[in-house]
C-alpha cells in the first residue's frame, strides 16, 4: 500500500471513530479499536481494554451530543495525529466548544492507542 493509500485508511479509521462516537453508536465503536486499547485523557486514569473504552463513553463522559470537527490530520508510521473542535451538550444542558488534539496509534487497521488533548480543563 502506498504513502497516500496509508494515511487515507488511518485518517479515514480516526474520522470514523469520531463519527461513530458522535453518533453514540456503541456497537460500532467495538470494531474500530483493539481488544487492547488504552485511551488517556485529561483527569481520567488510562481507560484499558475495549469494554472499558465503550463503558467510558456510555456511563462516564459528560457528553451528550455533539460532533468533533476534525481541521487538520499528520500520519507517519502508525501514528497520527488530529486536531479540530468538539462542539455540543453536556447531559446537563450545558453547552460544549472545545478545541481538541488528539494522537493515535493504529495496529492492524484498528485504534489500540488514543490520547486527548485539550487547551484548558475541559470534557
Amino acid at each position: 500500500m502506498g504513502d497516500d493509500a496509508l494515511v487515507a485508511e488511518r485518517s479515514g479509521l480516526i474520522s470514523s471513530m469520531l463519527a461513530v462516537i458522535d453518533r453514540r453508536d456503541w456497537g460500532d465503536l467495538v470494531d474500530l479499536v483493539t481488544d487492547d486499547v488504552v485511551y488517556h485523557r485529561p483527569g481520567c486514569p488510562p481507560i484499558e481494554g475495549v469494554d472499558a473504552f465503550v463503558a467510558f463513553y456510555r456511563r462516564r463522559c459528560i457528553v451528550a451530543s455533539g460532533r468533533h470537527a476534525v481541521d487538520r490530520w499528520v500520519e507517519s508510521g502508525g501514528q497520527g495525529f488530529v486536531w479540530g473542535r468538539f462542539e455540543g451538550m453536556s447531559h446537563s444542558g450545558v453547552p460544549l466548544n472545545e478545541i481538541f488534539a488528539d494522537w493515535f496509534e493504529v495496529r492492524d487497521g484498528r485504534v489500540a492507542r488514543r490520547r486527548t488533548f485539550f487547551y484548558r480543563p475541559a470534557i
